[in-house]
């Protein structure tokens, strides 16, 4: 078989990881918007703003960490300073921009926290066997390079960012 291309099997595999996961994410994003009324991406810019920046963090840092180009997070940061959720500063010593949560940003995100782990306790976590734990971790340990120690050919998908 040509390397270049996968079997039935192989593509059976990847659509059920794929949509698997599609799925767990998506119950998880649907119930931290329902009870939040955050988006995937808002929860996705102020968790890293807290968690990577303790608040705050250079534009081109956020848009890196997200995976996300410089215009789409300015589209987002747009929405995001109209709803008072972040502020965007200018940057004394260089060019930049700094973009720094606020009060308002912190409680939502303080509000978001314990509904996205309940969600994804409930949907993943209380659904895994020990066994099941130690295989996804060593997948992903495995993978996390982009490199599975094969010469196989490797499909990609771009993960959300939560």
């Amino acid at each position: 078989m040509d390397k270049n291309e996968l079997n039935e099997e192989e593509m059976r595999i990847w659509h059920m990881w794929k949509g698997s996961f599609q799925s767990i994410f998506g119950r998880v994003i649907k119930e931290m918007s329902e009870h939040t009324g955050l988006s995937e991406g808002d929860y996705g810019v102020l968790d890293r703003l807290d968690l990577l920046g303790n608040g705050s963090l250079r534009q081109q840092e956020l848009a890196d960490s997200m995976n996300w180009d410089k215009s789409r997070l300015s589209h987002h940061l747009t929405r995001m300073e109209k709803r008072r959720l972040v502020m965007r500063k200018p940057l004394d010593t260089d060019r930049g921009v700094q973009v720094v949560i606020t009060p308002a940003g912190k409680s939502a995100l303080d509000d978001a926290r314990p509904i996205v782990s309940k969600a994804i306790r409930k949907h993943f976590l209380d659904q895994l066997t020990d066994q099941d734990i130690e295989s996804i971790t060593k997948l992903a340990e495995r993978t996390k390079s982009g490199s599975s120690g094969s010469s196989g050919s490797s499909a990609s998908c771009e993960a959300p960012s939560t």
